[in-house]
């Protein structure tokens, strides 16, 4: 099964106009590509493991990527992205061949580029596809840094990828996130030249200097 990297290497080839670093399919595409990576390095053994993320357990964020990738394919094929649940992709295992299927789906969902215009409800708003397409290549890369640091592998994304998502996770407000409601912890700031990936985890509250 083809991956949503290896789909749109081929439609760079094959198709006019070609995707490019602006397209916000290529900084999904290529965030994809290094989760999948990660989840794949992921042992059965970590698991009952904690997170970055103080909700999930390792195996809890496996499944919630799962989610998130599933959203995203039901959300580009014109679906409601309430109509994927943490029930319905809830696995102890597997968790590499249903994110590559979901990734799939997605693949085939956004490969029409009228799509990046049009309008779709998400969990935060009404926003054209563009913008949906770098606010969840956005959490991708943030759940990826909590995978990479909760089973001690190494995150690399190319800073090229994550322009659009580093925008979007900057549309979340800096300030008032010492309200108990607020969904995010206060920002961590690893400095303008911190990899992109480090400077989106860190505007979504995670503590990318610490250590």
């Amino acid at each position: 099964m083809a991956t949503l990297l290896q789909h749109y290497e081929y439609m760079t080839e094959t198709d006019t106009p070609e995707i490019t670093p602006d397209d916000p399919r290529f900084g999904l595409a290529q965030v994809v590509s290094a989760v999948r990576g990660l989840i794949d390095g992921t042992t059965a053994d970590q698991h009952d493991g904690s997170t970055p993320c103080s909700e999930f357990t390792v195996k809890d964020l496996l499944n919630h990527l799962n989610l998130v990738m599933n959203r995203v394919a039901v959300i580009g094929n014109g679906g409601h992205w309430s109509e994927v649940t943490d029930e319905s992709v809830a696995r102890d295992d597997g968790h590499g061949e249903a994110f590559a299927e979901a990734a799939h789906a997605t693949m085939n969902a956004w490969t029409d580029s009228a799509k990046l215009e049009q309008m779709y409800e998400v969990p935060w708003g009404d926003l054209p596809g563009a913008p949906v397409l770098m606010t969840y290549t956005a959490e991708l890369a943030t759940h990826a840094w909590d995978l990479a640091t909760a089973t001690g592998q190494t995150l690399e994304i190319p800073d090229e990828a994550l322009h659009g998502a580093l925008v979007a996770a900057k549309m979340l407000p800096g300030e008032g996130r010492e309200d108990p409601e607020f969904p995010f912890d206060a920002v961590v700031d690893p400095g303008e030249d911190a990899p992109l990936v480090l400077q989106i985890a860190g505007w979504l509250g995670r503590d990318v200097v610490a250590g």
